[in-house]
């Protein structure tokens, strides 16, 4: 009787298991590439775009790119497509650039200063494009800087950021009022806190009482673009709360992991997309995404708001060009930017935890820390909380 090799009971239902597991997985990956694939070319229809036309290529993958980058970032107060509320059909006309920032991360990516342009800054403005029409708009002299956007878009705001700082604008970003309206609902409101009562009409703030809440919505626009509520009632104390906001808000993201949560970012910037112009180097949502994996590792300690430098002139201010090479000079070394507590600016405090209630040691820390920063330089790190000071 011939033998024939012993057969291992149940190895074919393993074999055909292990293959059905392979199917499994690759339908799985396949749902998953095409899911992305569907979810990235929503984004891109979404998009707004501008060519700045800048030198530097901008790397398509920042996470994975060695070098340091910038960021500029333009509130506009445009009223065209925002609803009744905001001043449509009215006399408002243009579109001013309220809120410039720029952020620029270091090469090792462990260190970020997030520079704030006052929108009363007199500069002379450099000739520049007009990115949407491709019209040269000529040169001027002390002209406010907040007109950056209405003199010729998004390319002109960034050819006045450079012109202050040397930098070589690479990303930009416009937003909307309804953008940032949208933007707070999507991360679930930010955290700010007041030392007290705001009843600002101008701009629609309300806060009840001394205290901390979470700013969403219009309150978190009202907030935003409130001027005579907070501190001395000026511009430059504005700039002072939307850094409180702004340190709240970064907490906030890397508290709740929103950087590393694709749900969340595709949220993000799905309204962003849908609020925004874009430059074309950013509007690659991948570029989105591994800018917001490089965001997700900085530490808060090293993550700086400030204030670009000023001197007073009349009732608006000038650059302070001697304080502004040393500020700069700081952040292209990749130098710490250290500021103590005199240098919170006119609308912000330390905020106080109840624990900190009778305790000199807060201020004592404070009082050693040696600033790095001009004397006429203000803001804060991420990690500090901070008070809005009412008006």
């Amino acid at each position: 009787m011939s033998s024939s090799p012993a057969q291992t009971p149940g190895t074919p239902m393993k074999r055909r298991t292990g293959r059905r597991i392979l199917i499994i997985a690759a339908v799985v990956v396949a749902v998953i590439a095409i899911t992305a694939g569907v979810a990235i070319a929503r984004l891109s229809a979404n998009v707004t775009t501008v060519d700045l036309g800048s030198d530097d290529d901008a790397p398509a993958n920042v996470s994975d790119y060695s070098g340091s980058f910038d960021l500029l970032l333009v509130g506009s107060d445009g009223r065209d497509g925002q609803g009744a509320q905001y001043g449509e059909g009215s006399d408002v006309e243009g579109a001013r650039n309220d809120v410039t920032l720029m952020l620029h991360v270091n090469e090792s990516h462990d260190r970020a200063s997030v520079i704030s342009f006052p929108r009363d800054l007199l500069i002379d403005f450099p000739d520049c494009t007009d990115p949407s029409t491709g019209r040269v708009v000529p040169g001027a002299s002390g002209v406010q800087f907040n007109e950056a956007l209405d003199r010729g878009g998004l390319g002109c705001v960034a050819s006045a950021v450079e012109a202050l700082t040397g930098t070589n604008t690479q990303y930009a970003a416009e937003i909307s009022f309804q953008g940032v309206i949208e933007l707070s609902h999507t991360v679930g409101g930010v955290p700010v806190c007041f030392e007290g009562a705001i009843d600002d009409p101008l701009s629609g703030l309300m806060v009840p009482d001394a205290g901390t809440y979470d700013l969403e919505g219009e309150q978190a626009l009202a907030f935003l673009r409130s001027r005579h509520g907070v501190g001395d009632g000026s511009d430059l104390a504005r700039i002072s709360s939307q850094q409180v906001f702004m340190s709240g808000l970064v907490r906030k993201l890397q508290e709740d992991a929103t950087f590393t949560d694709l749900v969340k970012l595709y949220s993000i910037a799905d309204v962003a997309t849908k609020n925004s112009t874009l430059s074309t180097d950013l509007a690659d949502p991948l570029t989105m995404v591994s800018m917001a994996k490089t965001l997700a590792d900085l530490p808060l300690e090293e993550t700086t708001f400030v204030t670009y430098p000023y001197l007073p002139s009349g009732n608006r201010v000038v650059p302070d060009e001697a304080a502004a090479e040393q500020l700069l000079g700081l952040i292209e070394t990749d130098q710490p930017i250290v500021l103590d507590a005199d240098h919170l600016g006119r609308g912000r405090s330390l905020e106080e935890s109840p624990e900190d209630e009778g305790d000199d040691t807060q201020e004592e820390e404070e009082a050693a820390r040696e600033t790095t920063v001009p004397e006429n330089v203000d803001g804060q790190s991420a990690d500090e909380r901070t008070c809005v000071i009412p008006f």
